[in-house]
């Protein structure tokens, strides 16, 4: 893997809805690019940099004192992080921006859905444990070797992490995306079971797409040597075979588990799963 090269960067805005369905969440990037470099990434095309993915991160060093700013006149709504990058990503436990950036979020009392693949998050568990309203989540593919995602932690210590914050009362789920049903790399139903006993509330599974995503299904193909499409056949037995699973071991989830009672008024809250 390429050296990664790592550049300080200040932002003018933070905080933006989210662009999907009927979503009801702000999102917040603290950083610009991914250390992970996972080969199936969507990111790459929403950001288009001509720059390796997976060989930088630009660190937003205001980050904090632009989210403090911004929060003072937005609307009570989950901040979700992030739509575009890895708010534990290991520069983080360098820059600290992301620590930071949830002392402000508890100093004006909105709740969060995290999203991450890293260890590290659980530093901050003495900040996780005192929001009134938190979420969770690791993301679990497939693919989950160092070929296809060389910057990432492997499976079994993402589990360990789950547990770790399902034992202290925090709600913990997974995205399991993508799904690549010829790129499945470990015992699916082995793995579901081990999620429930670590105390996770919920997996939501999704295939692997790349419509609208051109750059990351040319990175994905790179690495690949094939067209992506090959690597759906059987995705809708699949993916039904998986849901199966997870719905026999009780992580289908429930109506209530991304709702968030916000000053009064109850919010339905759209989950994160790409």
């Amino acid at each position: 893997m390429a050296s990664l090269q790592i550049r300080e960067v200040k932002c003018k805005t933070l905080l933006h809805d989210l662009d999907y369905g009927r979503s009801s969440e702000y999102t917040a990037n603290f950083y610009k690019g991914c250390s992970h470099g996972c080969v199936y990434c969507y990111v790459p095309s929403l950001i288009h940099d001509e720059r390796g993915w997976g060989t930088f991160v630009d660190v937003k060093v205001n980050a904090p004192e632009v989210l403090d700013r911004e929060l003072r006149a937005a609307e009570p709504k989950v901040v979700f992080l992030s739509s575009a990058s890895d708010s534990y990503q290991p520069v983080e436990a360098r820059y600290k921006i992301t620590r930071r950036c949830l002392e402000v979020l508890l100093k004006h009392g909105f709740p969060v859905s995290i999203l991450t693949r890293s260890p590290l998050i659980l530093r901050d568990l003495d900040l996780l444990k005192r929001f009134e309203w938190i979420r969770v989540g690791f993301s679990i593919s497939t693919a989950c070797d160092r070929r296809y995602e060389p910057g990432v932690v492997p499976v079994e210590r993402r589990v360990e992490c789950l547990r770790k914050l399902s034992s202290v009362g925090i709600r913990t789920w997974v995205s399991m995306a993508p799904i690549i049903p010829r790129l499945i790399l470990t015992d699916l139903e082995a793995l579901i079971g081990r999620l429930r006993e670590a105390g996770v509330s919920m997996v939501m599974p999704g295939l692997l797409r790349f419509e609208w995503y051109e750059e990351s299904r040319k990175m994905f193909e790179g690495v690949t040597g094939e067209a992506w499409t090959n690597f759906l056949e059987d995705g809708g037995p699949t993916l039904h075979r998986i849901r199966e699973l997870i719905k026999t071991y009780g992580l289908d989830g429930s109506s209530d588990f991304f709702m968030c009672e916000s000053r009064g008024r109850d919010r339905k809250i759209d989950s994160f799963a790409s």
